[in-house]
């Protein structure tokens, strides 16, 4: 008999994973993916789509008994000359242990300074997950890479293996790579994945680092999606790319908004302002890095009328924004009260560290209270 007898089938499999908005098939496996495969036909390029392949947040749930579980699959880093790969990490817990794995290994794809990407074939993974003996089944829940894409080919176990729902409020999340949380090491880290695990939430982590640009494509994939709470980060990735005016902004916003409320008329929104970066409070973008190799504004003279986008100014037109557009279900959600500019933990002058992300977390966690209790009330 072998080690693992026990094998999810390819339903069980899928109807394990959570997370994501579409699972796509493979051969031998099924990938998760964090935007639908029909928005690549309208992305200016394919960095969204490599950074919505990555996992963050995306984690299998399992109810077991088994001692060890054994996970094959393939993981895809996008890496580049400024971005080398890195080690990432899965973790395996119950509620009472967690196994963490780290690898450094997988399938690469070496992004070019024209946007495109080449694909360096590498080897399957096969990771075990040692777990506390069990009398009886528990859930374990099984996160997966804050920065790799994957393709999970089998999970087998020691013990009959069954995927386990949900069960809790679907929570929508939108963000920049603060949000995706793709600096970090342990997949639990990031601040939307460490609230919805105090609040037991459901999460889908739409953080794409780099990439939060209020493309029409997202809102639609947010409006088509089951939810239950929605939140949506905005400023950071507009400024750091210096990629809109004011003129073009609003409407944007406008619009992001106008294509969500159309899937949810009535769930509770929340617009979160941009957190306290020094760089940019009062410099625009594009952000380049300096002499150091730190991140660093691009400083220019703003006149009157200018237009140019600064985190302050994209606070202030995002609170011009929620109060004109009178839907009570729609909030506001300053992000200097979440990390603040005299709170630090800003490394590399643009991303918090683990530390800055635990107080995010710590400090958004009442919001998303009363937003989930606003829910239940307008029911």
């Amino acid at each position: 008999m072998p080690a693992f007898p026990h094998e999810l089938t390819r339903s069980d499999l899928e109807r394990s994973i959570h997370g994501a908005l579409q699972l796509t098939g493979h051969p031998d496996g099924v990938a998760p993916l964090r935007l639908p495969t029909w928005t690549r036909a309208q992305q200016a390029d394919g960095g969204i789509e490599r950074m919505s392949g990555q996992t963050s947040g995306v984690r299998l749930r399992l109810r077991t008994a088994a001692h060890t579980i054994r996970l094959e699959a393939t993981f895809t880093r996008t890496v580049s000359a400024a971005h080398p790969a890195r080690p990432f990490r899965l973790v395996a817990e119950t509620a009472s242990v967690a196994c963490t794995v780290t690898l450094d290994e997988g399938t690469t794809l070496v992004e070019t300074r024209d946007g495109d990407a080449t694909l360096q074939p590498g080897p399957r993974s096969i990771v075990h997950f040692s777990l506390e003996s069990a009398p009886g089944e528990r859930v374990v829940t099984i996160w997966l890479p804050l920065a790799a894409a994957c393709v999970v080919h089998s999970v087998r176990a020691d013990a009959p293996l069954t995927p386990c729902p949900a069960e809790a409020p679907r929570w929508l999340h939108y963000g920049s790579s603060i949000s995706h949380g793709s600096d970090l090491h342990d997949p639990r880290g990031p601040w939307p994945q460490q609230v919805a695990r105090e609040l037991r939430l459901d999460l889908v982590n739409l953080g794409f680092a780099g990439n939060a640009m209020l493309d029409p494509f997202v809102a639609r994939a947010i409006a088509d999606a089951p939810a239950h709470l929605i939140t949506l980060g905005i400023g950071i990735n507009i400024v750091n790319g210096d990629a809109m005016r004011a003129r073009t902004f609003a409407p944007a916003v406008h619009g992001f908004l106008d294509r969500v409320r159309e899937g949810h008329p009535t769930v509770p929104v929340s617009i979160i302002t941009a957190f306290a970066c020094p760089i940019h409070e009062d410099s625009p973008g594009p952000t380049r890095a300096d002499r150091s190799g730190l991140a660093a504004a691009t400083p220019r003279d703003l006149r009157p009328g200018d237009g140019s986008l600064t985190l302050a100014r994209t606070r202030s037109l995002l609170e011009q924004i929620v109060a004109s557009r009178r839907d009570a279900m729609l909030h506001l959600v300053d992000g200097l009260s979440l990390l603040g500019v005299d709170d630090g933990h800003l490394p590399d002058n643009l991303h918090p560290d683990q530390a800055g992300h635990d107080l995010i977390a710590a400090r958004f966690a009442p919001h998303a209270r009363r937003l989930l209790h606003s829910a239940s009330v307008g029911r």
